[in-house]
This record gives C-alpha cells, structure tokens and sequence, in this order.
C-alpha cells in the first residue's frame, strides 16, 4: 500500500510539474498562423492576432491575448466584424480535480463590434449562424461525443468577475437607413456564484441617428442567478438615463428607476417591489415634471399582472398655462388579465387642477379594435368657472357671473372605442340637479338616446346679460314656436345629421323670464325629421299641450306647429316675459301653423294656417278705448279735456277671436270683446314680418253707467265708433273716426229732438207719423242742410226759381219743414 501511494504521489508530482514546465517548452505564438487557418476553415472569415499569446498553467491554467481582430462579412462597410484589444481568462487548476470551476475576473478590453444588415436585409452574421456552419457543428460535435459514461457535473461553479472595459456596438440597417451606436460600454461585476447576489456596474452612452438622439445610461444593482432553480433577482436597482435629442417629443429628459425584481420562471413568476420611478423632461420653456410609483407582481404563465399602491404625481409647467402649471395625480390598484384581455382600474382617483375624479373602471377585450369599458365615476363638486381660468377656456358672457361655480357629477357607465352609456346619471349644475341615463352610439354619425329629469334650473342665469330697456316687447312665442325658431336657426346639414330620441322633464324652468313647471318634452329625430311630440307644461296658472314637427330633408327647413293653452294668466306671463302686460286675463288658444325657409326670418313670412284665442276678465294694456272717446266727445262739443287718473287699459269681461294665417299674415275678421260699458266687434291684420298691425273696430257705448267710465258716456248710449288701431305690435296707435261719430250722434238728437217737437205742435199720433215720414234719411237732409256755409246764397236761389205746383200731401210736407227748421235752429 505504502508503494502505491508513493507511486501516486510521484505521478502527480510529475504532471504538475509537467504542467509547469509546458508553458516553458511550449510557445503558443507559434500556433497564430495554424489558429487562423483554422477560424478561416470554419467561418469564412480572418483571424488577425496582433498580439501575444501569453499561456500559463499552474496555480491558474490563464489565457491572455492582445489585439486581435475578425474580419467582416463580404459585401459589407465596415472592415472588421469584431476587435478586442486585450482578453485575459484564468482558472484555477487544483479545484478543478475535485470538480470545482473557479476563474478569476474576466477581463475584456477594447471591444469593438459591428453589426450590420444590408438593404435585402441579410446580417454581417448570417454566414456565422448559416445551415452547413451548423451541420458541421453538429456533426463534429456528433464525432466527438461519446456515450454517456456517467461522467458528473462540476460540483460547483465561482467566478471572481467580469470586466468589460471601452467597449463599443455599432448598429447600421441600410434597408431602413438606422444608425445606433452603443459607446463607451463598461460593465464589472463582483464575484458570481450561483444563486448569491452580486454587485453589478454598468454605463455606456447610445446614440442614433435617425431620430436623432442620444442618450447616458448608468445602471447598479445586486444580481442573483440562479440557473439550477432558474431563480433570478434585481436588488436595489438603481438605473438613471439621460437622453436628448432634436427629434424626440422633447429637448432633454432625466430619468430613474429603483426598485427589487425578483423572477421564478419555474413558477412563471415576476414581482417588483418598491417601484419608483422619476422622470422629468424639457422643450423650450415647457417642463414636466413626473413620480411614480407601485408595488407589482405577475403571473407569466395565467398573464395575469396585479399593481398595488399605483401613486402617480406629475407637474406640469407651460408659460401658456394661467397660472404657469398644472397639478396631476393619479392613484389606483390595477388588475390586467391578458389572456382574457381584461383590465380592471379599482379605488381609481384621479386630480387634474381643481378636477377630482374618483371611480371604478373595468375594460374588457383589451387588445381587439374595438376594447369595452364600463364602471363607475363620481366627480367632486368644483368651481367650473374656475377650472375654464386654469384651461386659458373663455366662457361665453353670462347674466350671472355667480354661475357654474358649483358642478357635481357621478353615473355608472358603459361604452367602447364608438359607444358611450351613461346610466344613474346625476349632475349637478349650481342649484339644478339633473339624473337620468343618456347613451351615444357610433361617434362618427352619433345616435343619441336619453331619458332625463330636470329638478329646476333658471336658464337666464346662463344666457347673455340682457341690457337696461332691451327686454323683448314682442308678441309671446309658444313654447312650441319658440323651440322651432331656435332649432331653424341651425345649418340645415345639422339637423339632417341629427339623430336622437328621447324624453326630458323638467320640474321648474326659467327662461327668457318666463316660468313653467312640469314640462315635458318628448323628441325623436333621424334622417332630416324632427319631432317635438307630446309636448306639455304647467304655465301660469294654465296648461299648455303642442308638438313640434321639423322637415330638414328639402332644401329648406319645413315647419308645422299645433299647440294648445288653457287658463293661462296671460298678465304675469307677459309681465315676465316682455316687461309689460299688455294684456291681461286667463287665456285660451290654439293654434295649427306650418311654414319653411332657411332663416326664421323666412319661415315667420310663410307662416300659413289657423287658430283661436279667447280671454276672459282682462284687459288690454297701453289702449283705453273709452278715455279716446271721452275725449274725442269733448273736442265734438269745443269743450275742456279733463284729466284722468284711470289706467290706460280697455278692460273686458271676453276677447275672442279666430285668425288665418297667410304667408306670415294674420287675418282676424271675427275680433269681439264685452265688457260692462263697450261692445267691441272689428277686423284686422298682423304682419309678423313687419311687426306691424291694421285694426278697424267698432265700438258701441251699452246704456249702463257700470264699468270704465260708463256715467261719462252715458249719453251716448248707441252709438257705434270707429276706431283703428295701427303701427307696430310693440306700440300701436289709436285713432277714433270723429266724423262718423258726429253724423251718428247727429243723426240721433235730431230724430229724437224732431220726434218730441213734432208730438207737442202736432199731436203724438200726426207727429209720430210726419216723423216716420222724415224718417233718419229726411232727418240726415235737414241736418245736412242746417250746417251748409252759406244760407243766405240759398235762400235767394229758393226766391228766384219758379215754384212748381205741388200737392196736397207736398204743401203739407214742406210746412212740417219750414217749421222745423225753425226750432231746430235753436238745438244748435
């Protein structure tokens, strides 16, 4: 036993020294020619060795080579494929007999590397990876592999490090004209063992050409591999980059990024944790400045990702901002399921300026052309007039300048990339709270369905303001009429493109001083046809019932109203309307119009059709019909006009009327009005184009001293007066006929005052008789007669001519007549 150990320990001593002394013996500078025969047999290419070989063996079997270089590919720019200026791998000899790898640091210096694909797309590479390089690999391989003798794996694995120093990548793609450069490349590592943590430190600098930029990359960090349980990890990774560049988004960008990776790609596991990562970037003047971070983990295999903690936080400064800078933050947990293709956004709060936006959100087939939506959004109430500030928006002027301080919005919705439904609606819009649900689908050529309910709002608040003495003194607009003259003042391509159906009611509405409660409003519009129908409201103590029809499909817009009011007030709904109550009393009307145009200007011309209106207990304001007559009797008489006090109003127990309607002309031939005193009856037109009115009425004194100045016109108990009304709806003008009412009075005293003098000389039954002969025609005569200019020129006319001979019946006549005439001179 003592000589065989003996024996062992000679043949060891005598291999190592062997090994010792091969290096001696043996110069492997010698071999440079044979090595490059042998690279240009296998590749194709040349091995330039410019420097030494250094080989040593014990305590380390160490290989050191200087400059050396493998040629390019034919056809290619560059002259070489690779260069290295020096390389050095050691490994310890001893460890190696108990089936240890130990190597010392491996050193590579001076790497340059060209990479290259031409314009048909072939790599400076491919003939190094090429089909028969491969089959020969293979087959050399085949030819030196021998049967599996059981021969054991290294027990283990060290390396003391890696340094990689000034290397250099370039990168040039012909066919799409890229050039990236990877310079100054320089990575050390502390030792590697597997599966414990090293230290690694990496830099380099990248540049492209095209876009052109560049960029200064530093990564540090522990890394732990573990290639039996395919365990890998990234601990206090620190990775920092600075990049600019003319033809990015921006001019410079500073960012970093820290965290631990940990993968198991056993259990296809990744997870980072305490993520965070900080970018900040600058063009011109403008800066943004962002923070994120989130813990994360994911399942490879399910393609399942989970976000925890998702914090982001961004500001943004931009001179055309008004304030400078904006304020964004965004905090949520994320699940991702990407082989459902579905993302769910969960405890989402999202803060933009003064916008707070908190939620759930829920999108489905991720990665199609068309992904799905849904979930939940609550806005918190803020100052939208603000916000516009903050957004350089400018609001349209507004009566109240207090408005859309208050705006509040949640709903649950759902859409897609074309669709939008948003249902539990509820907003609200200062001291208005509107809810409801509203869906469009295809935004291209939207299709809107909506069904809302409108507690109040008053809509003046939100229109321009309204000067001092500028309030409307035109005839009240229906409802109906009023939406069809705002909705024809739209492009006519608008309303033909217009497609939406829905219901809105409203509980209180204030608009254009007008009040209304309960409306309801029905609309359905598609293919150029519009229809407000039913429409309803509560309206001044009264009902209101319409519908509206629109025709955009001609070349002009087609109208057609049919509305109905019912024991509407008419005082305060003009009161609040134009200012005045011009006309006072419960109303009713109805009305069927149709009409067409481009403009309303052109659809109020063509307005054809019919209606009815009637009031009861009212009157009409700025017209005292019995005052004009007062005062008309008095100029008659050459008497004072006293002065009233009464208001200038024409009261009424009913108005009445019905109206056609003819190309924008109203025609009334029926007007009548009763009231204790007057019997108004007449006929008239009303050109709403021209805003103005053509009235003829009669009015007739009713013998009672009730009502508007009865006592005051007593006497002229029967008779009927002309009057007329003209000039524009706002402010007519009336005039009473002078003329008529003198003939008419006239005519009355005299037949009246002839019939008692008759009675008295003649007796009651011969006067009443010689009255009845006269008649009002005689009586007109004589009357006539009396106020002639000249009566002496006729009375010398009566002398000269000749007397023809006369009757009985005629002498008796012109006897009744001549005695006439001398009492009725003195009735004047």
């Amino acid at each position: 036993m003592r000589t065989i150990i003996k024996l062992i320990v000679f043949v060891v001593i005598i291999v190592v020294s062997g090994l010792i002394a091969l290096p001696f013996v043996v110069d492997p500078n010698d071999y440079k020619q044979e090595i490059s025969t042998q690279v240009e047999k296998a590749t194709g290419r040349t091995l330039t060795l410019d420097g030494d070989i250094e080989l040593s063996v014990f305590p380390w079997i160490a290989l050191e080579l200087g400059p050396l270089s493998l040629s390019n590919a034919k056809g290619f720019t560059a002259d070489t494929f690779a260069q290295v200026q020096s390389a050095e791998i050691r490994i310890k000899l001893m460890p190696l007999l108990n089936k240890q790898l130990e190597m010392d640091t491996i050193i590579l210096d001076g790497l340059m590397l060209n990479l290259e694909k031409n314009k048909v797309g072939k790599t400076n590479w491919d003939d190094l990876t090429s089909e028969t390089n491969t089959k020969d690999s293979d087959k050399a391989s085949k030819q030196t592999e021998k049967p599996d003798a059981g021969t054991p794996a290294l027990a283990a694995i060290s390396i003391a490090g890696v340094q990689l120093t000034n290397a250099n990548i370039l990168w040039s793609d012909a066919s799409a004209a890229q050039k990236i450069s990877l310079k100054n490349f320089n990575l050390t590592t502390d030792p590697l063992v597997p599966g414990e943590p090293t230290a690694l430190d990496m830099t380099f600098d990248i540049e492209s050409a095209a876009p052109q930029a560049s960029a200064h990359i530093a990564l540090k960090t522990n890394v732990m591999v573990d290639l039996e349980n395919q365990q890998y990890a990234l601990t206090g990774l620190s990775f920092t980059t600075q990049v600019q560049g003319s033809d990015l988004p921006f001019s410079t960008a500073d960012i970093s990024l820290a965290g631990d990776i940990n993968a198991d790609l056993i259990k296809q596991l990744v997870s980072i944790e305490d993520l965070s990562l900080a970018a900040k970037a600058n063009k011109d003047k403008q800066t943004i400045d962002a923070q994120l971070t989130a813990q994360m983990s994911s399942n490879l295999a399910t393609q399942q990702s989970v976000i925890k903690s998702l914090d982001l936080t961004a500001e943004i400064v931009d001179p055309a901002l008004p304030t400078g800078k904006a304020n964004i933050k965004l905090n949520a947990d994320v699940n991702a399921d990407l082989q459902n293709q579905t993302v769910k956004l969960s405890d989402l709060v999202l803060q933009v300026l003064d916008l707070m936006v908190k939620g759930d959100v829920n999108i489905s087939k991720l990665l199609s052309d068309n992904p799905a939506v849904a979930g939940e959004i609550n806005v918190d109430a803020f100052n939208l007039r603000q916000l516009a500030k903050q957004l350089a928006i400018e609001l349209p002027p507004m009566a109240d300048d207090t408005t859309l301080e208050l705006v509040q919005l949640s709903t649950q919705f759902e859409g897609s990339s074309n669709s939008i439904n948003a249902k539990s609606l509820n907003v609200t819009l200062d001291q208005s709270k509107l809810s409801g649900s509203i869906a469009v689908k295809d935004f291209a050529k939207p299709a809107i369905n909506f069904k809302l309910a409108l507690d109040e709002i008053d809509v003046d608040r939100y229109l321009p303001p309204v000067e001092e003495g500028e309030k409307s003194s035109s005839p009240v607009a229906p409802p109906a009429a009023a939406a069809a003259a705002s909705a024809s003042q739209l492009p006519l391509e608008t309303l033909r493109q217009l497609n939406a159906k829905g219901v809105i009611d409203i509980g209180k509405l204030k608009v254009s001083g007008t009040r209304s409660e309960n409306i309801h409003i029905e609309l359905s519009a598609a293919n150029g046809e519009i229809k407000l129908h039913p429409m309803s409201a509560n309206l001044y103590q009264g009902q209101y019932q319409g519908n509206v029809r629109l025709d955009a499909r001609g070349k002009t817009l087609k109208l057609a109203i049919d509305e109905n009011l019912k024991g509407v007030h008419a005082g305060p709904l003009l009161l609040d309307l134009t200012g005045e109550d011009k006309i006072s009393g419960e109303a009713n009307a109805a009305a069927k119009l149709t009409g067409n145009g481009s403009t309303v200007e052109q659809i109020k011309q063509s307005l054809s059709g019919n209606g009815s209106f009637s009031f009861t207990n009212g009157a009409l304001k700025g017209i005292n019909i019995a005052e004009s007559i007062r005062k008309a009797k008095a100029v008659f008489k050459g008497g004072k006009v006293a002065e009233s006090d009464e208001p200038v109003q024409t009261d009424f127990s009913t108005l009445s009327g019905s109206f056609k309607a003819t190309n924008g002309v109203i025609d009334n031939q029926d007007l009548l009005a009763m009231s204790p005193l007057l019997r108004i009856t007449g006929a008239g037109l009303i050109d709403l184009a021209n805003d103005a009115m053509n009235y003829g009425v009669d009015v007739s004194i009713v013998g009672t001293s009730k009502g508007q100045g009865g006592k005051e016109l007593a006497d002229l108990k029967g008779l009927t007066i002309p009057v007329k009304l003209k000039g524009s709806l706002s402010d007519p003008k009336i005039s009473v006929d002078l003329a008529s009412m003198l003939k008419d009075q006239a005519k009355e005293e005299l037949k009246a005052k002839v019939t008692e003098k008759l009675e008295d000389k003649l007796g009651g039954d011969l006067g009443g008789l010689v009255g009845g002969l006269l008649g009002t025609d005689k009586q007109e005569t004589a009357s006539e007669t009396e106020v002639q200019p000249d009566n002496e020129t006729a009375t010398t006319e009566q002398e000269t001519a000749p007397e023809p001979a006369k009757s009985p019946e005629k002498q008796l006549e012109d006897a009744v007549k001549d005695k006439l005439k001398d009492k009725l001179k003195g009735f004047f």
